[in-house]
């Protein structure tokens, strides 16, 4: 009850502040989404004729004095929108937004002139990606354009009013009167016009600056981003390359955005801002809903979900093929809404998490840095569908905070580069460490062959000699003589085999194959292993013309394996191997394995000694027989089988291929 006393209140603390953060959060996407009234009031006195005199002082914004008009034939000409009524257009307090649409978009301005205009006010259009933006001037009460200019980012360079990073034209010497201006605008991205009357040295100064702002900006973009893909393609880190290729794509979307294309290619070929601007757009959407997947560690929670998510993002990017047409308006009709809401879901999952683990400071790091910018992504993705009203604060908001998010993941980024190294060099000083080990154990091993070469050949010479000098003894001191020298010649070859630095760099057994008879092998087998104390029977009903290829000392070795895991739980009484034709090309040689030791536990770790590489240390002391056994065996083409019996014990089987042989041998 103490320990529950001190920590309750601050745990209670700890997630009160987190509810106070996702309340500020709500109320925060609350207030951007929602303009407060005292903005909806001044939009309402804005008079609904715009006024001019002879010069004009400052900009002025004359979107909020834009009336609109949706042309759904796309067939009306500018005669036919003048001889419509001024109701027929529809005013909004709001930037009206038709979203993705091929719609024709007519807007209407009155205008009054006091006085001549002395100065030709330059009109700006933005945003630069709408496609043909169609200009004229009819004084009131005329049918017939005074003035028409032609714009757009399908318009050749050449053919502009007037070259930047913008589309600008100049408005005539207007005399003193009442005139409609009306703007025909077609695109097939999101469609919405704002417009700005400037007086030339402010339009000048202003596009001057951003022009600085904007090159400045997409250079240091790009740089970041190919740090990013440089530093994660040596790193082998696909998370950071993924984000190096997502800063780029942003960066280049606002850039170009900001008219870099315009001003910089000067492109004659009308499609191609459009093409640029869309495929990199569509790639943005694919890698943020990519990475969002690895942050979110969706593909190790829910394989099933990341499966079709990973689907989801394959369909973003199937239309890249149709940034420069209709599908490109589906594209952003359908896809980028439910991105939309792909986003907001994810960032609903990241604030589960931060509450479920509230000590997780990689979870905070990403609430400050990812989810709170998501927030004015979201809500300038939904102002470009037409889902709500577009406001200057909601079309500006994102360029900042995508820059915050850019500058707090670039540390963070650069924490995960720096681990990643400091892991680098730990694998590599374990592999520095291994390398010397395997030196150290290239040396021991041959000094263990030496050795043991030594006091075989001893042991052969000098079981030789005794044959020499013993030639005249009965039978059983030679036939004791060549059981040794033949014993003293297996134990060499295991040497050979197992003792030997070829051995170690090649996993591969070098068989001595030859065939052989399976009954008389096993007899011979029996006669050479059983002892009085660990008696060793085999029966089975096998044909004399059974032969195997096999390597004798190899097999022996792993039959001799698996007899001393079976005489571990025998406690001296009589193993009776079992040999029998198991099909036509495989023959079996199974040896049982009982007693009361024999339990649950036992049986598993032999299992793991025969089948695991990853032996547990229980296992060890009849890990490496086992395993040597079985790769023995699976050298020759066969097999080593547990069958567990239940209470009776296991078998050990050791399968073989083997054909009957049609000669009959001597």
């Amino acid at each position: 009850m103490i320990g529950q006393s001190v920590s309750f209140p601050r745990m209670s603390s700890f997630r009160t502040q987190v509810a106070m953060i996702t309340a500020l959060l709500i109320a925060f996407i609350a207030s951007v989404l929602c303009p407060p009234a005292q903005a909806d009031e001044e939009t309402t006195q804005v008079p609904k004729i715009l006024e001019l005199s002879s010069f004009l002082p400052a900009p002025i914004d004359v979107t909020q004095h834009l009336r609109w008009f949706v042309d759904r034939s796309h067939g009306l000409t500018f005669d036919d929108i003048a001889n419509l009524p001024g109701d027929a257009f529809i005013k909004d307090k709001a930037i009206p937004s038709f979203g993705y649409s091929r719609d024709v978009i007519w807007y209407r301005l009155d205008m009054t002139v006091f006085d001549k205009l002395t100065t030709h006010p330059l009109v700006e259009f933005n945003p630069t990606y709408l496609n043909f933006i169609d200009v004229a001037i009819f004084a009131d009460g005329t049918r017939k354009p005074i003035w028409q200019s032609h714009l757009g980012d399908h318009v050749p360079a050449s053919q502009r009013p007037f070259a930047g990073t913008t589309h600008v034209t100049d408005l005539p010497s207007l005399e003193a009167g009442n005139y409609r201006m009306y703007i025909r605008v077609q695109s097939n991205s999101t469609s919405f016009i704002q417009v700005k009357f400037w007086p030339p040295t402010d339009l000048i100064t202003s596009l001057t600056f951003r022009n600085v702002a904007t090159n400045v900006f997409f250079g240091l973009i790009i740089t970041l981003g190919l740090a990013y893909l440089t530093l994660g393609s040596i790193a082998h880190d696909r998370i950071v390359v993924l984000y190096g290729v997502w800063v780029i794509s942003v960066g280049s979307v606002i850039a170009i955005v900001n008219g870099v294309v315009l001003s910089d290619i000067k492109p004659e070929t009308p499609w191609l801002n459009d093409f640029l601007l869309g495929n990199i757009n569509i790639i943005s959407h694919a890698t943020t809903a990519y990475l969002w997947l690895h942050i979110a560690d969706v593909r190790k929670r829910h394989p099933l979900m990341f499966k079709i998510c990973c689907g989801y993002v394959a369909l973003i990017l199937v239309f890249m093929g149709g940034a420069t047409n209709n599908l490109y308006t589906i594209f952003g009709t359908y896809l980028v809404p439910s991105h939309s809401l792909f986003m907001a879901l994810m960032c609903a999952y990241l604030l589960r998490l931060l509450i479920d683990d509230l000590r997780n400071l990689q979870l905070w790091a990403y609430l400050t840095f990812l989810v709170i910018p998501t927030g004015p992504a979201i809500l300038l993705q939904l102002s470009h569908t037409g889902l709500i009203d577009i406001t200057p604060l909601r079309l500006g908001l994102h360029q900042f905070t995508t820059l915050f998010h850019i500058v707090g993941m670039g540390v963070l980024m650069g924490f995960r580069l720096a681990r990643m190294d400091r892991e680098r060099i730990s694998i590599s000083l374990k592999a520095k460490e291994t390398t010397t080990l395997v030196e150290e154990q290239r040396n021991l091993i041959s000094m263990l062959s030496h050795e043991f070469r030594t006091p075989l050949a001893v042991i052969q010479r000098s079981a030789e000699m005794l044959m020499l000098r013993l030639r005249e003894s009965n039978g059983d001191v030679q036939d004791r003589l060549q059981r040794i020298q033949l014993q003293a010649q297996k134990l060499a070859r295991l040497v050979d085999i197992f003792l030997s630095k070829d051995g170690m760099d090649d996993q591969a057994f070098s068989l001595a194959r030859e065939v052989v008879q399976l009954k008389p092998f096993m007899d011979e087998f029996v006669a050479h292993t059983s002892r009085d104390d660990a008696e060793i029977l085999v029966t089975g009903n096998v044909p004399e013309t059974l032969e195997s290829y096999i390597d004798p000392t190899l097999i022996g070795l792993a039959i001799t394996n698996l007899i001393e895991t079976a005489r571990r739980f025998a406690h001296g009484e009589p193993i009776q191997i079992k040999l029998h034709h198991q099909s036509q090309w495989l023959a079996e040689i199974a040896i049982p394995c009982s007693g009361p030791e024999l339990d649950d536990e036992e049986i598993r770790l032999i299992g793991n000694a025969l089948f695991r590489h990853d032996v547990e240390t229980q296992s060890m002391r009849s890990a490496l027989g086992l395993h040597i056994s079985q790769r023995i065996v699976d050298a020759h083409g066969g097999s080593i089988k547990l069958r567990d019996h239940g209470m009776t014990g296991i078998e050990l089987c050791l399968l073989l291929p083997c054909e009957e042989s049609t000669v009959e041998k001597d």
